[in-house]
């Protein structure tokens, strides 16, 4: 089986900039300074989403692009995304993606090129390249983009390939959410705010609590 989880938080504390739903990046230290001060801008009404995902049975994965059914999640995204242009960030340089290559790359982000980042909407120039690396040192770069209407995707590591977290300048989670209950095929999906599966346990919940969620949690 297979299942699909949707976190988001809004408005966003963005000073989780750092993939903090990863169970393998506890014990980091922590920012000298608040990335939630830097980017807190009057009226700014910045939006997150963590994609992740695990198929459970006997040969267990984990990992959003570990899914059996790539088209369960990258049909709700670009259908989220709508008509505007997707580029990618490989190695550093901008790329714009045809319409074709768009869900090969979210399933597969390291299969031709290190894909750092995508961007989902119109960039400036040099703009996409600039939040590539430590999240925590390119903050002014990630707000540059979300403040010219741009949302940003990154690529996170999971046990068996990759999640995917989503940056919005706009709310984000009932257009999200609205997107994935018209997903394809027969994949499970949860849906929860990011302060609710906070911790290991509560991150991977479905693999104990798939059949009696926890309060906060919703399966759509």
């Amino acid at each position: 089986m297979d299942v699909i989880k949707v976190f988001t938080e809004e408005p966003a504390e963005l000073e989780a900039l750092a993939p903090d739903l990863d169970p393998d990046a506890r014990g980091r230290a922590a920012p000298e300074r608040s990335l939630e001060a830097l980017l807190s801008l009057p009226n700014a009404a910045y939006a997150r989403a963590y994609l992740a995902g695990t198929v459970l049975g006997p040969e267990r994965r984990v990992g959003l692009t570990a899914l059996r059914d790539p088209a369960a999640w990258t049909h709700p995204l670009r259908a989220w995304a709508g008509g505007r242009e997707w580029s990618a960030a490989v190695g550093g340089p901008r790329q714009k993606l045809p319409a074709e290559d768009i869900a090969r790359v979210l399933h597969r982000p390291g299969a031709h090129g290190p894909v750092a980042a995508l961007a989902i909407g119109p960039v400036p120039p040099g703009a996409l390249a600039e939040v590539v690396g430590d999240r925590r040192e390119h903050v002014g770069a990630l707000r540059a983009l979300l403040d010219a209407g741009c949302a940003v995707l990154f690529p996170e590591p999971a046990h068996d390939g990759h999640d995917w977290s989503l940056f919005a300048p706009a709310p984000l989670a009932a257009p999200l959410v609205r997107a994935f209950r018209q997903r394809p095929g027969t994949a499970r999906c949860l849906t929860a705010p990011i302060r609710r599966v906070r911790g290991e346990h509560r991150f991977y919940l479905e693999q104990w609590a798939l059949d009696a969620l926890p309060e906060g949690v919703e399966e759509i």
